[in-house]
């Protein structure tokens, strides 16, 4: 199978070796050879072991942290410096999942995935981003009690978190769910 015939049957711009081997007519091993090949050629980028993007299909970082580790959404310093809540930027893509901890370093960046219980996975949004593709980012007020609960913050008051980029009513919603450190903490900041 001729490269562009593979690329425009898969009509993927990230994908695995699974999805792959759907498309592919040859067996398992001459699909890791031909995509090796491929990478070496430089018309794919492994992203890790069994995942590659096309080199000519942009991808957006946000977007390409759900396919390096699903379940998952964006959260944390990422999504809080996205959406104007902290003027801080992480320099790496944080994201949260249900599942463990994990750190993926790729040719693109490195991308943080912090464990979080099943009971606090919610409270995201899909976006489409500028290359047409989705992904999960947590609502602003999700983010701060992500990066609350899990860099145990103490102390909001000496962070520079901007109160105007967040609704109240749903970040006390939202803090319902949190142990109670975690209500004191917005409770002292926000509800004053």
């Amino acid at each position: 199978m001729r490269f562009k015939e593979f690329q425009k049957a898969l009509a993927l711009p990230v994908f695995t070796t699974t999805q792959a081997q759907k498309i592919y007519s040859g067996g398992s091993v001459e699909l890791l050879i031909q995509l090796s090949r491929w990478a070496k050629r430089g018309e794919l980028v492994r992203l890790k072991q069994g995942l590659y993007q096309f080199s000519d299909q942009p991808v957006d970082e946000l977007t390409l942290a759900g396919y390096l580790y699903p379940p998952s959404y964006i959260s944390l310093e990422t999504a809080l410096n996205n959406q104007g809540v902290i003027p801080d930027i992480s320099l790496n893509i944080t994201s949260v999942s249900p599942t463990t901890t994990k750190t993926i370093k790729t040719v693109k960046g490195n991308f943080l995935y912090s464990k979080i219980q099943p009971s606090f996975y919610f409270g995201w949004q899909t976006v489409k981003d500028a290359n047409g593709f989705y992904y999960q980012i947590a609502l602003p007020e999700k983010a701060l009690l992500d990066w609350i609960y899990l860099r145990k913050i103490k102390g909001l008051g000496s962070h520079r978190v901007n109160p105007a980029a967040l609704k109240k009513t749903r970040l006390n919603q939202f803090a319902q769910t949190y142990p109670q450190w975690v209500r004191k903490e917005i409770n002292e900041q926000f509800n004053r």
